[in-house]
Order: structure tokens, then sequence, then C-alpha cells
């Protein structure tokens, strides 16, 4: 190594492989940022399709006519349409990326099997939508 030529093409091939480190974990960084927002807007919408689950059970003990209902929420919006005698489609949205909707299929029990349930399972499904409305609501 005491030849003078050696030096130039050591420091090009130790740039090199920092370079090729530096760019790799920008990529991984990119990577789990994008999954991170995918998965937040995921729990987001999921959590604004339980509340409209909820309003729409209210709806039909009201009336049995629904037919379609848009719940706007302040992070995005649900679109529900009735598919079948029972069966509703939920389309939900955000507003920071439109592009990524979910649909869920939600099928609802008729009166005499929803007035089956015991009080404890009906306790526990009031219990999971209060704390999705308090967490869509902290945010």
């Amino acid at each position: 190594m005491n030849q003078k030529g050696t030096i130039l093409p050591s420091v090009v091939i130790f740039v090199f492989l920092i370079a090729t480190v530096m760019i790799g974990t920008a990529r991984i960084y990119k990577n789990q940022m994008q999954q991170m927002i995918l998965t937040e807007n995921y729990y987001l919408i999921h959590t604004m399709i339980a509340l409209s689950k909820v309003e729409v059970q209210r709806k039909l003990a009201e009336s049995s006519t629904f037919k379609k209902a848009v719940f706007n929420f302040e992070d995005g919006k649900v679109e529900v349409y009735k598919e079948k005698e029972e069966s509703y489609i939920f389309i939900g949205t955000t507003k920071n990326n439109p592009t990524n909707s979910i649909k869920v299929n939600v099928s609802f029990l008729n009166d005499k099997e929803f007035n089956g349930k015991t009080d404890e399972k009906k306790e526990i499904e009031k219990s999971e939508t209060e704390k999705s409305y308090e967490l869509l609501k902290s945010k």
C-alpha cells in the first residue's frame, strides 16, 4: 500500500460503499413510513365504519326502509348502500388519501335474532363502539 496510485481507488470504493448503505437505509425508512401511513388509514377507516354501523342500526330500528346514506367525519366519509334484504356495503375513505378506500359487507341481524343476544354480548359491542368513538374523537 505504499504506492501512490492505490489511494484514489480505495477512496472511491469506500465512498461507494458508504453511499450504498445510505441509500439502502433511506429506502427502508421510506417504506416504513408508507406502511405506517397505510396502517393508520386502515384503523381510521375501520373506526369510521364501526361508528357508521351503529348509526345504521339506529336508523334501521326507526325505519326498515333504509337504503343508503353517507356519514361524514372529520377525517373522511363512509358511504352505505343496501345490497340485499339485510346486507349492506360500507365504503370508507379518508380525506388525506381518497384513493385508498376499504369496502366492507355487513349483514345485520333481524329483530328476533338481535333480541336473542345476551346482555353481556350487547355490552361488549357497546363498549367496543364507544372505545372506537373515543379514539376517533381524540384525534
